[in-house]
């Protein structure tokens, strides 16, 4: 269908890739590696290509006209078990559902790549006018997901709370009854995860508003989430990227600390959840994050949300 050649990686993906780990390193093959695996797969590129923080995506058609998305991730520790972790999902969740993952049409675990259906990238839920309906969306699709085990080998939340342990210091700039707070619950979690005797579930880890798109225009309407960052743990643990984003729309109600509080509410009804768990995850989160954004970054997106979650 083509001759194999590199496929062409944006200027702003390659300034952006200059901040990753080792990126002068994997940076060349990302393109050879598309290239490779379209002809592999049977697919032609289909417009200009585009990328997020982390992977590069090239828009593709088959044959029959079909619309897809090339996804190819850089051989990251936080990015290369997505084909393995969309597999999992896809193999057991409805793929005609109205709230879903999005479910791999081809992968390939060693290239960090997936054959993804093409969805609306104008309409995230970001965009979504309704915040309680954007949060129900989300709602619906943790209760969906996060029933699927974890495959063996994915990292672990007992790594990352170790890891963030290490960092949570009582002498930096937050105050340190709320790193303290934050050190007493990451012991807690990790004695709990000690002795957790089930396996543990599946995360997504990075689920929020602009991670759910909908379906193009003329496909059957459907919420479909994207780019998980998977984790093995506690299922409690999934909901702060999405308290974090949407920022403005708590701060709309005058009270944003209350709404918040309700966007945990509604989510953890909805996924079977526990919202004061929830919140305690989220205030280890806050008080890792804010350590590093205080008090030199207190403009940056998520300082205000932070702030209010390291009080819970």
């Amino acid at each position: 269908m083509h001759t194999l050649q590199s496929w062409p990686i944006p200027d702003s993906y390659r300034d952006h890739a200059g901040d990753l780990p080792d990126s002068a390193e994997w940076l060349p093959g990302l393109s050879v590696t598309a290239a490779r695996l379209a002809a592999d797969w049977e697919v032609e590129p289909d417009g200009p290509a585009t990328h997020g923080w982390v992977s590069m995506v090239w828009p593709v058609r088959d044959n029959a006209g079909r619309r897809y998305v090339l996804k190819v991730s850089p051989p990251l520790s936080w990015s290369s078990d997505e084909p393995r972790c969309l597999q999992a999902w896809a193999e057991h969740t409805d793929h005609e559902a109205e709230v879903r993952m999005v479910p791999p049409a081809r992968a390939s675990v060693p290239d960090r790549a997936v054959l993804l259906p093409r969805l609306d990238a104008d309409r995230p839920l970001q965009r979504h006018p309704d915040i309680v309906e954007a949060n129900a969306i989300i709602g619906g699709l943790l209760a969906g997901i996060s029933e699927v085990i974890a495959p063996p080998g994915m990292p672990t939340l007992a790594e990352e709370l170790a890891m963030t342990r290490e960092q949570l210091d009582p002498a930096g700039p937050v105050p340190a009854h709320h790193v303290e707070r934050a050190r007493s619950t990451v012991d807690d979690l990790l004695a709990e995860l000690a002795r957790h005797g089930a396996p543990l579930s599946l995360l997504h880890r990075d689920l929020h508003y602009l991670n759910v798109l909908h379906t193009l225009p003329d496909e059957p309407a459907a919420w479909v989430g994207i780019d998980p960052l998977p984790l093995a743990g506690l299922r409690e643990w999934e909901l702060t990227p999405m308290l974090r984003n949407r920022w403005d729309d708590a701060a709309a109600t005058g009270d944003p600390d209350r709404a918040l509080r309700r966007r945990v509410d509604q989510v953890a009804e909805i996924a079977g959840l526990d919202p004061f768990l929830v919140r305690r995850c989220s205030q280890i989160v806050a008080a890792e994050a804010l350590q590093r954004l205080l008090p030199d970054r207190t403009d940056h997106l998520f300082a205000a949300p932070y702030s209010i979650m390291v009080g819970w």
